[in-house]
């Protein structure tokens, strides 16, 4: 299409594509970029894997693949099952969990009402809206097992097997590191919490502490980021609450956690002064951030997704446009949509979108968590995180390993209490 939205003829398409090869040749041609736009050879890409394996999954209409990269070679392993099977399960997925928050949210409309206006019918309205949550919350917990289940059948053990994580590490001895690099429907699914969490070192969790990253490349250059040289600490984003979205009363109980460690170093933008020009200003002037907020994404063009602030949506586009390198991020509570279906292949995380505008570590969520629950998550990863005084990001996707691994303990047949949470980055 040209500039008024009209078809460009084939020859005209032609010198459109000369002249796109003639810019890039221009800019290659410019220090440092002899490589732009164009793909790292194998000897290159395998410097993603000298921390731990990165294992990418390729799945078409006949089979599925893992790519296991490691500093020495690219192994290929086999896996037994489709893009057809990949997307009947992701379908069962993204529709119970649909189901349920659609239920959540006519539950809270049911409550308010009832308190608003006392009588019979609103009353057995919310009589109704408790009875169907308990059952869509039924029903989700069983697709969730299920789903992580097949996850582990399918994908987790056979590749970490392959990379001979077999059995938990000896008592005492560090946890090995691994990379999901997850392409297309894969990229919905929770990979880091496969497993039958019933039994004892038959999960993923139980091997290895797990990170995502969007592309090898990206997690060699995040590897090379410097450290922010912004002198804030932290900022927190705080909107107990935001119009036509539920309440947040635990992100009180955020605010205090950050201030009690980070002091006088803490930032707190809540309620109206949580507005976008206000947030986009201390962003600039701090390294980390921590948003006690709804969010959004937007699956096909990741740079429309981003945090509901009082004022509006900051998107992730908004974010990048003052592209500097930061430490890190935690989205608390957040609502990331679900969906991709359609071109699955276009889809990106909340988080991964995060990382590609500058943030080292982004812990999220791949959809929207009781804020109780994020809060105590949060809790368990800042208290690990802060050690001898200090701040330490780089251990962020441990501390949050530990986190996830006591919640699952204590609810293995409640998924969906702990499995939504990754941390994404080197």
């Amino acid at each position: 299409m040209d500039d008024r939205g009209e078809p460009v003829p084939a020859d005209g398409r032609m010198v459109l594509a000369r002249r796109l090869a003639a810019l890039l040749e221009e800019v290659r041609q410019l220090p440092g970029l002899g490589g732009f736009q164009r793909p790292l050879p194998a000897v290159d890409l395998r410097r993603a894997a000298v921390l731990g394996p990165v294992v990418t999954i390729n799945v078409t209409q006949r089979r599925a693949d893992a790519l296991i990269v490691t500093p020495d070679k690219v192994s290929p392993l086999p896996l037994d099952f489709t893009a057809e099977d990949a997307y009947d399960r992701a379908l069962a997925y993204v529709e119970v969990i649909e189901q349920h928050q659609s239920r959540l949210a006519t539950l809270e409309e049911a409550a308010a009402a009832a308190q608003e206006t006392v009588n019979a019918r609103t009353y057995v309205a919310y009589q109704q809206a408790t009875v169907a949550i308990v059952e869509a919350a039924t029903t989700m917990e069983k697709v969730l097992t299920s789903t992580l289940e097949w996850l582990w059948e399918e994908i987790g053990q056979p590749v970490l097997d392959a990379c001979g994580f077999k059995e938990p590490p000896g008592e005492g001895l560090p946890w090995p590191r691994l990379w999901w690099c997850p392409t297309g429907l894969l990229t919905m699914f929770p990979l880091h919490a496969a497993g039958r969490h019933g039994a004892a070192g038959q999960s993923a969790l139980d091997r290895a502490v797990m990170s995502y990253t969007p592309s090898l490349r990206v997690l060699i250059d995040s590897r090379s980021w410097e450290r922010s040289t912004v002198a804030g600490g932290m900022l927190h984003v705080a909107l107990p609450k935001t119009s036509g979205q539920r309440d947040l009363p635990h992100a009180e109980r955020e605010e205090k956690l950050l201030r009690t460690l980070f002091g006088a170093n803490c930032t707190t933008l809540k309620g109206s002064a949580a507005d976008r020009a206000s947030v986009r200003r201390e962003l600039a002037a701090h390294r980390n951030v921590h948003f006690s907020c709804h969010a959004t994404s937007d699956p096909l063009r990741p740079t429309l997704g981003g945090a509901l602030l009082s004022d509006g949506l900051l998107t992730t586009g908004e974010i990048a446009a003052d592209h500097r390198h930061r430490d890190f991020a935690f989205l608390s509570a957040c609502k990331t949509a679900l969906g991709g279906l359609l071109l699955p292949d276009e889809s990106m995380t909340l988080s991964a979108a995060l990382h590609y505008t500058g943030y080292r570590h982004v812990i999220g969520t791949l959809w929207s968590v009781r804020d109780d629950v994020a809060a105590d998550v949060a809790e368990d990863v800042y208290r690990d995180m802060w050690q001898d005084g200090v701040f330490r990001p780089d251990r962020a996707a441990t501390a949050l390993h530990g986190a996830i691994r006591r919640l699952r303990d204590a609810s293995p047949h409640e998924p969906s209490h702990w499995m939504s949470f990754t941390h994404t980055g080197p």
